[in-house]
């Protein structure tokens, strides 16, 4: 932009220039012609970049809409049948063998298996708080329960037993599904903290002569479920949230808008009072979107519960006596789009287009568009040198500018949070032999080969670094090194993988020489000499072998020699 505002005057100057040389009313003429030509292209920018600046903003608004959809189906999904093992094992400990021979003969003693099977139940599922087993007056006979730990706890009846607060469900027929409000687990009258949500399923316990002798209940985890629905808006725009058919919300954006049918100080965070136009809605059709000055809704009513046996839902909101009729459990999922989203997603066409209109000479566009077109392509070769003046040819290392680069890095590094590096320099032996003798094509091949081996040993997570810094000679920078042991395991795993390779009946081998950050220097010259040193001390004592630059070997012995 700068460069047309700078090159426009030029441009209207020299067509003035030559229109004064035509006579004195050419000028005029020439000044007129050119403010129609200019008032003509730039009416026409404008209509065009106001146009594309609407559908760009509707095509935006088009995209987090249909996030917000996709979101709720997803959200539906994963509720879908997700209840129905629990209606499955709640039918099964209702038929429990146990169980049926205690009905028959009243042994108690059956008790306790019945409860040691409710609790290798409640153990590898994960999903159950507790397991009931109810008499047919509502009183606990067992109960399994996970305590602090997560282990379980079995409870039977006369030790703490409880009564069951829905006397209602114990006239449930056999088959029949009983399913609780959504809410928040209670102990002994008081709400558990943190919470706990909990879903409860039970089901008659019928006798071999057909009567109803109480319940099975399973209180299931229902935190987990909650916490995949609020996963569904990790890593896109949209809020996900779950409200019961009462409108109170089990799952909010904020904490504070959840539990409201259970906590007195949110009894008012409920989409009647918040939002009251799409409750409306939500009230009239089973899905839909709706758009309000808070933002973009999407929501659809689900069913978590389908099965084949009659289902008995507890009124929402927390309510304890199931309906009578056979009523299926309800939810709403929600997927919401703030208005902000939508705004902070306008706002770049509207800073770009609103750029660009400043411009209006629709006869400059091609020059800019050559100009950033020759500008991306200098961009892209220096880029493309500057990776080639850094990077070796052959290996696909780093070249020795490079490595020194980042050795004066990592040098700065570790000088600030006082760490230790190991500066290693790799020369091959053999190397020349295999290169005389078969050629420079078998001895590229032994290059890339040590290549291979060096990027292999290193820890991406410490920040190691390896490079080829001279014809057969490589470098090796091993960063935050707990202890010299841990590079010499690194160095003669990688002294150990060069000696391993067969170049047609001649071997190749490397001699390491290693300096220490800051035992043996603190600067690259000294790190690199000392390092190279110990390099041609490995070299002399016998190639094939790691050599420290701060601990000599003793007299006789080689610091770190192969081992076969």
């Amino acid at each position: 932009m700068r460069t047309f505002a700078q090159h426009s005057p030029r441009t209207s100057e020299s067509a003035t220039d030559r229109a004064d040389g035509d006579g004195e009313r050419a000028p005029l003429s020439a000044r007129w012609l050119f403010l129609l030509t200019y008032a003509l292209l730039a009416g026409v920018l404008v209509v065009l970049l106001v146009l594309v600046w609407q559908w760009q903003v509707d095509s935006l608004s088009r995209e987090l809409d249909a996030t917000a959809i996709a979101s709720v189906e997803e959200q539906e999904r994963l509720l879908e049948n997700k209840l129905d093992y629990v209606v499955s094992d709640v039918l099964t400990l209702s038929r429990q063998n146990e169980l049926q021979r205690y009905l028959e003969g009243g042994d108690e003693a059956l008790l306790d298996r019945i409860a040691r099977e409710y609790a290798a139940r409640l153990r590898y599922s994960g999903l159950y708080q507790q397991i009931r087993l109810l008499d047919a007056r509502g009183r606990e006979r067992v109960r399994v329960e996970l305590d602090a730990e997560g282990t379980p706890r079995i409870i039977i009846a006369g030790r703490g037993a409880e009564t069951w607060f829905d006397t209602a469900a114990l006239a449930l027929n056999a088959n029949e599904i009983y399913v609780s409000a959504l809410d928040l687990d209670v102990a002994e009258g008081r709400i558990a903290r943190p919470f706990v949500p909990i879903l409860r399923l039970a089901t008659p316990v019928i006798d071999a002569a057909g009567r109803n002798r109480g319940l099975v209940v399973i209180h299931y985890l229902a935190g987990r479920l909650l916490e995949r629905l609020e996963d569904v808006g990790r890593g896109n725009p949209t809020q996900p949230m779950l409200v019961n058919c009462e409108g109170y919300w089990l799952l909010a954006p904020e904490a504070e808008m959840r539990w409201g049918f259970m906590l007195p100080e949110r009894a008012r965070q409920r989409m009647q009072v918040r939002f009251p136009r799409v409750w409306q809605e939500m009230a009239r059709v089973d899905r839909g979107e709706v758009r309000t000055a808070a933002g973009f809704f999407a929501f659809h009513r689900v069913e978590p519960l389908r099965v084949d046996y009659p289902v008995h839902s507890a009124p929402c909101g927390g309510g304890a006596t199931m309906s009578e009729a056979v009523l299926p459990l309800q939810w709403y999922t929600l997927a919401f789009v703030p208005r902000a989203l939508y705004e902070r997603a306008a706002m770049t066409p509207t800073v770009v287009i609103g750029l660009l209109g400043l411009l209006l000479l629709g006869v400059l566009a091609a020059a800019v568009q050559a100009m950033v077109a020759l500008y991306d392509n200098r961009r892209a070769q220096l880029l493309q040198l500057e990776r080639m003046a850094r990077t070796d040819a052959l290996t696909g290392m780093a070249n020795r500018i490079a490595f020194e680069e980042r050795a004066t890095l990592e040098i700065e590094r570790a000088a600030r949070h006082r760490r230790c590096f190991a500066l290693c320099v790799i020369d091959l032996d053999g190397f020349k032999a295999i290169n005389d003798t078969q050629g420079h094509l078998a001895g590229d091949a032994v290059l890339r080969f040590v290549a291979e081996v060096l990027v292999g040993q290193l820890r991406t997570t410490s920040g190691d670094l390896a490079g080829r810094i001279g014809g057969d000679e490589f470098g090796l920078l091993l960063s935050e090194l707990p202890d010299p042991e841990t590079a010499r395991a690194i160095l003669e795993d990688i002294r150990r993988r060069i000696a391993a390779g067969d170049w047609e009946g001649q071997r190749v081998s490397a001699s390491i020489g290693v300096a220490l950050y800051p035992h043996d220097a603190d600067h690259l010259t000294g790190l690199f000499q000392l390092a190279d040193a110990a390099m041609y001390r490995a070299k002399s004592a016998g190639k094939d072998r790691v050599m420290f630059a701060g601990a000599p070997p003793r007299a006789g012995q080689p610091e770190t020699q192969a081992r076969t």
